[in-house]
C-alpha cells in the first residue's frame, strides 16, 4: 500500500490527530485517542480545533484553582473553633536567615508547639518564606495540619498571610514548614494559627 492512499484529518470532539485512508472519508469510526464517534474528513486543522485543546486545559486550571480558593475560604470559615491564635515577634527581612529564636519565645496552641517563626529569603534566588518549626505536642496522629502566618510590612500594616500544609505528623514528630511569602513589602510575621481537618 503506498501512503498516497491515505489522508490526513482530526477527531472533531478531541482535535486529534487522525490518519486514514482515502477510502474511508465521510465514514464515522470511534476516534482512537478519546473514543468517542467521529466523521472521517480529510483536511488541515482548523485554528479553531488548534486552539480547543489549550483552552479547555486553561478552563480546567481555572476551575481547579477556583475550587482551591473555595475549599480554603470554606475551611477557613468551617474551623473557627480550630484556628486559636498565638503572637509572635515580628521578625525583619533579610538576604541571610534570621538568627533561630529563643527557647523562651516557643508558642503552644491546640496542642501544638511553634517556634522559630521567621522570614527568609533563598539564596540566589528572589522567593522569601516564612520558616520555623511545629512540634505535635499530642499522643495521636494529627492529619491535615495546616499552619497560616499573619505578614505585615515595614508600617506594621498587614501584608497578607502565609501557609503551609503537612498531611500527617505522628505523635511528637517535628514539621520544619516553610510557607511561601506572595507580598513583597512583608517583613514580618506573626500571630500563628494551626488547625487540622478532622
Amino acid at each position: 500500500m503506498s501512503t498516497g492512499n491515505f489522508v490526513k484529518g482530526e477527531c472533531r470532539q478531541c482535535a486529534g490527530h487522525l490518519e486514514f485512508p482515502a477510502t474511508a472519508a465521510g465514514e464515522t469510526i470511534a476516534c482512537p485517542h478519546c473514543g468517542q464517534p467521529t466523521r472521517l474528513v480529510p483536511g488541515h486543522p482548523t485554528r479553531k480545533s488548534k486552539l480547543r485543546r489549550p483552552l479547555l486545559l486553561a478552563a480546567i486550571a481555572a476551575l481547579s484553582l477556583a475550587t482551591v480558593v473555595a475549599t480554603l475560604i470554606g475551611s477557613r470559615r468551617g474551623n473557627k473553633n480550630a484556628l486559636l491564635p498565638a503572637t509572635t515577634k515580628p521578625r525583619p527581612v533579610s538576604a541571610t536567615p534570621s538568627p533561630a529564636r529563643p527557647p523562651g519565645d516557643e508558642v503552644i496552641t491546640n496542642e501544638f508547639s511553634i517556634s522559630g517563626i521567621r522570614l527568609e529569603k533563598t539564596t540566589n534566588s528572589s522567593l522569601v518564606y516564612v520558616t520555623g518549626k511545629v512540634r505535635n505536642l499530642a499522643d495521636r496522629q494529627r492529619f491535615g495540619v495546616k499552619l497560616e502566618c499573619r505578614l505585615f510590612d515595614a508600617s506594621q500594616l498587614s501584608a497578607g498571610t502565609a501557609t503551609d500544609y503537612q498531611r500527617l505528623l505522628n505523635p511528637r514528630e517535628e514539621w520544619t514548614f516553610q510557607a511561601l511569602v506572595i507580598n513583597s513589602k512583608a517583613v514580618s510575621a506573626r500571630w500563628p494559627t494551626i488547625s487540622e481537618t478532622q
